[in-house]
């Protein structure tokens, strides 16, 4: 065999958790289409997209490396005795599988913190943490191509990644530097994500159990944090081989998978959102408000909660759907984490250029006559909406 050591529930393990990672994955998508739809999605769904394929690659390529070894092993063994042709083959073979796990499994570290990243985008708009978000998400950037070029220069010329004769030495075989630089800019850049939704949470005038609730979904990257430090330990205070790496490797990707998609899931579990024919979600600004006119074909308007997308009416406009009545973007964004407390309700808020919309899914609704106003109004009396002039608008015409 390739490989020094065997162990049969690897591979069942490894399986298994990416089993559960990829039912965790598909049930994001579920949750995203059934309340937003597909053109609701948004960055932080199409990283996912880009988590599951880097998620796969990774456990195909540490399946190969368990049959056949790599020249971390083959250093091992050359201590005792010479190595066959065809065990320089397979071990060549198998380092070369290594290398792209490390880049595989480095890619889906950080589409996950993208994936954060673009979900706290939306969560803070009209807060200063807005801002340090998008310069966050610029240092992740430098962050990741540091990792690269650690991978491809780190031992180098290229080649020497998968030389097996003569031994090219542990930092061409075991990379300690790969794993130092990846766990150093890991641990610090999940730690800066988590000052994020922190402070937020002192700010909400809710119960201490439900604050608890939000800050175990929105601070989930302290088990990521915890499992990339045990990973190096571990796998570093151990005899180093392929199959130890991996497995920490493994263990540590599912625990980041799990814990970013929690906050998403999290309406799964309320009964609202089984309930046929209804867009529901448990937090705000989850996706982009749909198209009036496109589910009703009457309205001439366009309702939408992704800045740069579609255009509001032109002027100052007071939109009411319901009580709610929003003043501010920095209460919005207050009330979006509040909601991530609550069981159910779909409310898509966004305030741009004095338009502050306040929907609810579906909506199925005719021309109704309003006096100087304008309106739309559900046939089923699920839904209504009454878009009026301010004083100081009908003053300007």
């Amino acid at each position: 065999m390739g490989s020094l050591e065997q162990d049969p529930e690897f591979l069942r393990e490894e399986w298994t958790l990416y089993g559960i990672g990829v039912v965790v994955i598909l049930l994001r998508f579920f949750a995203r289409i059934r309340t937003v739809g597909f053109r609701g999605f948004q960055g932080d769904d199409y990283m996912s997209i880009l988590t599951l394929a880097m998620f796969t690659m990774d456990a195909a390529t540490v399946h190969i490396i368990y049959y056949t070894g790599t020249n971390v092993e083959a250093s091992v063994v050359q201590k005792t005795r010479p190595l066959t042709s065809e065990e320089i083959a397979m071990y060549t073979y198998g380092s070369k599988e290594q290398l792209a796990a490390w880049y595989s499994y480095t890619a889906l570290i950080w589409t996950m913190k993208f994936t954060m990243l673009f979900f706290f985008h939306r969560l803070t708009v009209g807060l200063w943490q807005h801002k340090y978000v998008k310069c966050l998400g610029g240092a992740c950037a430098v962050a990741y191509i540091a990792v690269v070029c650690t991978l491809t220069f780190g031992c180098f010329p290229t080649q020497r990644n998968w030389q097996v004769v003569p031994d090219p030495g542990l930092k061409c075989t075991l990379k300690m530097q790969n794993f130092l630089v990846t766990v150093v800019l890991n641990v610090v850049t999940d730690a800066a994500i988590l000052a994020v939704p922190v402070p937020l949470l002192w700010k909400l005038k809710i119960p201490n159990y439900r604050k608890l609730v939000i800050a175990a979904l929105l601070c989930s990257g302290l088990f990521v944090i915890t499992a990339a430090i045990i990973r190096v330990v571990l796998t570093l205070g151990s005899n180093p081989s392929a199959l130890n790496i991996n497995r920490w490797g493994v263990r540590e990707t599912i625990v980041g998978i799990v814990t970013i998609n929690m906050p998403i899931l999290k309406p799964l579990f309320s009964k609202s959102f089984w309930t046929t024919g209804s867009f529901k979600s448990s937090s705000y600004l989850h996706g982009t408000a749909r198209n009036i006119q496109e589910r009703s074909n009457k309205g001439p308007y366009e309702l939408s909660s992704k800045a740069g997308g579609k255009r509001f009416w032109s002027g100052d406009w007071d939109v009411e759907a319901g009580d709610v009545k929003i003043r501010s973007k920095s209460e919005e964004s207050l009330d979006r984490m509040q909601s991530m407390g609550n069981d159910s309700q779909e409310l898509i808020i966004q305030r741009l250029k004095g338009i502050t919309v306040h929907e609810t899914y579906p909506v199925k609704s005719e021309d109704v006559e309003t006096g100087d106003g304008l309106g739309w109004e559900s046939n089923a009396n699920q839904v209504s909406i009454h878009a009026k002039r301010t004083e100081e608008s009908r003053r300007q015409t």
